[in-house]
């Protein structure tokens, strides 16, 4: 029985994307309020506007970077493969990481180039890491290797705020080692995801098959699999890669242009799909709960700073397990449109009672006089809930979705625009919840509840099943317009009656141009 070791050992090493996503994240709302960092960079001194100024700033250059790194990434991926771009996304990494270690005479400035150039290199690795493990996944591991993702995202996240946590606890205050040991802990899943591109990942074999090395593609795919030569599953899986790429290449000598290309209706299908579910992503709200779920805890009657801290901890905690959970489970039982309505559904409820609760709860200035309250822990329980409907929902399957849905040959220009709009959102969400918090308060989660209902809506009418829905022509078929597929299937046959691919491709066992 052939064994899925190497392909496991590979998703692995490329989910470390989501390590350098998660961590950067998670440990950076408790480095801002370390006391030796504050000291260090002389932002202890700083009237509280300024010193709010500097912390946004800090945390806004590494969004800004993020969402320009996934265009620098694109032509790398695109050109040179996706193992480069890997490469290209942990190398940045490393190398924001060491600026922001290095002393400049404690001047914030360079610390927020490095925080820029690391936001450079999660943005590239948030396009080319879900495109690497679609493209090596057969359609029944592609799920569950794909989730894998999300799962090491949510690790990682929590990591980095127990390590911002326990710095904190463990270190003196006057020691510099109290802010730079958790800077520091991002060098590992950088450095791993380096050296582990270099020694061990090959490149994808639809990459491969693009570039005609049908030998290098062959060569992957005995690997990745662990078959041998001559194998009928591995024959058919490279004659369908070789007349996908075969494919795509007649398309794009038809199309001459990426901006004709999504002209077509089966591709501006894709891009919908893709470009909603990203922004839908971040509408329904979890960054409001992940802003204001200290806030939250303490106003429901856990009135101590270690208590609330304690209460956030268990909130990525929750993330991390439904992350696992849908990992290992729910993307075994039902399908993606199960999952994204019942989530998005569970979501849109718990904005509604929470928006209800946190109404009667204090206002900020009377919290420390806040007993525990029933609607005090019915808020703490829908923070929760929302956290473990999102992460079996909306959280994993966008990315996804995204990942396996478009054609090859403009697989990595399309997943650029999706990726680019979910970091683009993300952005927009930072900025407007917490003025949205101050002015309207309570509401705002009625505004997100509205969003909710919206995706529900959408998803039902727009999004269809792609659960092990095979590359290639299955996955064209799920997205395809009838005149377009008639054109399509006279291409194929056109292209069979060829010696175009030296005899290799046997009728029956072709897949469409994706």
């Amino acid at each position: 029985m052939p064994s899925n070791k190497n392909l496991y050992m590979s998703a692995l090493i490329a989910c470390m994307t989501s390590a350098l996503f998660g961590y950067s994240v998670g440990f950076i709302g408790g480095l801002l309020v370390l006391p030796s960092f504050l000291q260090h960079f002389h932002l202890s001194s700083l009237p509280s506007s300024a010193l709010a100024a500097a912390q946004a700033r800090i945390v806004t250059v590494w969004l800004v970077g993020a969402l320009f790194g996934v265009p620098l990434g694109m032509p790398i991926c695109a050109r040179w493969g996706r193992k480069p771009c890997l490469v290209f996304s942990a190398a940045l990494y490393v190398l924001g990481t060491a600026l922001q270690l290095l002393d400049f005479g404690g001047r914030i400035e360079a610390f927020e180039i490095g925080r820029l150039i690391n936001g450079l290199g999660v943005g590239a690795g948030t396009l080319v890491s879900p495109m690497y493990i679609s493209e090596i996944s057969t359609p029944n591991t592609r799920g569950m290797l794909m989730s894998g993702y999300q799962t090491l995202l949510q690790l990682s996240a929590l990591a980095g705020f127990w390590g911002a946590y326990i710095s904190n606890a463990l270190l003196p205050s006057s020691s510099s080692l109290q802010w730079q040991v958790p800077v520091a802990v991002q060098l590992v899943p950088g450095i791993f995801l380096l050296l582990g591109t270099f020694c061990i990942l090959p490149e994808t074999p639809r990459y491969l098959a693009e570039k005609n090395d049908i030998a290098g593609m062959e060569l992957t795919l005995k690997w990745l699999r662990d078959l041998k030569s001559g194998d009928r599953e591995l024959v058919l899986e490279i004659e369908e890669f070789t007349l996908a790429a075969a494919m795509g290449k007649l398309m794009m000598e038809r199309t001459q242009s990426f901006g004709r290309e999504i002209l077509r209706k089966a591709v501006r299908k894709r891009l919908f799909v893709g470009v909603g579910l990203m922004i839908g992503q971040n509408m329904v709200g979890l960054n409001a709960l992940n802003y204001y779920a200290p806030v939250i805890f303490m106003s429901a009657g856990f009135t101590s700073v270690s208590s609330s801290l304690f209460l956030t901890g268990i909130f990525g905690l929750v993330k991390l397990v439904s992350a696992i959970a849908f990992m290992f489970i729910f993307v075994r039982v039902k399908g993606n449109r199960f999952w994204l309505i019942l989530g998005s559904s569970i979501c849109g409820i718990s904005m509604l009672i929470l928006a209800y609760f946190v109404r009667s709860l204090p206002p900020p200035d009377k919290m420390h006089e806040a007993g525990l309250t029933l609607g005090g822990v019915i808020s703490v329980a829908m923070v929760y809930l929302f956290a473990f409907s999102f992460s079996v929902s909306l959280g994993p399957i966008s990315w996804n979705v995204c990942s396996e849905i478009f054609p090859l040959h403009i697989n990595a220009k399309c997943c650029t625009i999706t990726t680019c709009t979910q970091w683009l959102f993300q952005l927009l969400i930072a900025f407007i919840t917490p003025p949205l918090l101050n002015s309207i308060g309570w509401a705002t989660y009625l505004i997100y509840a509205i969003f909710c209902a919206i995706t529900i809506t959408w998803i039902i009418f727009c999004v269809p099943e792609t659960r092990g829905v095979a590359l290639g022509k299955e996955m064209d078929a799920v997205f395809s317009d009838s005149k377009e597929e008639i054109d399509e299937e006279a291409e194929v046959e056109e292209l069979e009656s060829t010696p175009l691919l030296g005899g290799r491709i046997r009728r029956g066992s072709a897949v469409s141009y994706s």
